[in-house]
């Protein structure tokens, strides 16, 4: 069940289906369907695609019966994706759990992981063939792009305390914010809209997957594991200098600064949690992702009123309530 199912149920219901049916039916590919089947199963809360229903059925032009079954083949592609990026990211964080489930690599190793987040690129691939769409091709082109680069600068920076806010920004939009900005224009692209209606989508998706990362990364000092539903301290441990730790620094000084600096080089996490308590960064983060979640709802402005526009809004705002 999520929020929006009085408005896209059916198509969230098919989104389902199509993610089941390409994941089946192929003897041959019956152990790494089984690997990503659990995963995909494992749900989360299909964020994703219901920002990619919500903004084919909130434009003007979305006609169900032409665009309904598009809609769908298009959000299964994304979650798809998204899927795979997981799977790849536990192999990379060496995580043993996911969705409150063990991960792949825990389970089956590190080179079954990759193969499975691999094969599941291929089956995003095989559902945008039948939409038969060069443009939307390329914009998941671009946006595989854009993830593996936010990798390469996580990795580049890891540890590293001379992190800058832009170097966290950019981070962060490759991580979380690419894959929104498509799920919301993705459907727009698809139809070959104009720029002008393709941007402010852009905007709004941009906007809410970076309040989203904001929200996920305090949660990783304010939450525990089981609400998580990953463990808890992970950012820390493998080195991800995340904006709790930033502000942390920013508004530290002299002895308190060092202490903060040594706690965070020894992986100590209740020091580095304490002086991200007493900074006041949880607070301040927080803040930082309500911002943004405004942007993305003030980016919805040539969008005709309606309930799909009003469900955006709110999903936006949802985004810095939970991680994933």
């Amino acid at each position: 069940m999520t929020p929006f199912d009085a408005l896209i149920g059916t198509e969230l219901e098919l989104v389902e289906k199509a993610l089941q049916q390409t994941l089946t039916g192929s003897d041959l590919e019956a152990s790494v369907n089984a690997l990503c089947l659990n995963m995909v199963n494992a749900g989360g809360k299909r964020i994703r695609p219901a920002m990619v229903l919500l903004c084919a059925k909130a434009a003007p032009y979305y006609d169900p019966e032409r665009d309904q079954d598009r809609a769908v083949k298009l959000a299964a592609a994304v979650e798809l994706l998204h899927t795979a990026t997981l799977i790849h990211d536990d192999v990379i964080d060496n995580s043993s759990l996911r969705r409150g489930i063990p991960t792949i690599n825990s389970t089956d190793g590190n080179h079954a992981a990759v193969l499975a987040g691999d094969y599941l690129f291929t089956r995003c691939f095989n559902l945008l063939k039948q939409l038969n769409s060069l443009e939307a091709l390329g914009a998941i082109s671009d946006t595989i792009a854009t993830l593996v680069s936010g990798e390469l600068m996580q990795l580049k920076k890891e540890g590293s305390l001379d992190l800058t806010r832009e170097d966290y920004d950019y981070t962060i939009y490759c991580k979380t914010g690419a894959l929104f900005e498509l799920s919301a224009a993705a459907f727009a692209v698809l139809n070959q809209r104009p720029h002008a209606e393709i941007e402010p989508l852009k905007a709004y998706g941009r906007a809410a997957g970076c309040a989203f990362q904001i929200a996920d990364d305090n949660l990783d000092y304010a939450a525990d594991s089981k609400v998580l539903g990953k463990e808890a301290g992970t950012d820390l441990a493998d080195g991800r200098i995340t904006l709790p730790v930033l502000i942390a620094l920013e508004r530290s000084t002299g002895a308190e600064r060092e202490d903060l600096v040594q706690a965070v080089a020894q992986d100590d996490f209740a020091a580095v949690k304490d002086a991200i308590e007493r900074t006041g960064a949880l607070e301040y983060c927080a803040h930082e992702a309500l911002l943004q979640a405004q942007a993305a709802k003030d980016a919805l402005a040539q969008l005709p009123d309606s309930p799909y526009k009003e469900a955006l809004a709110l999903l936006a705002e949802n985004a810095v309530k939970r991680g994933h």
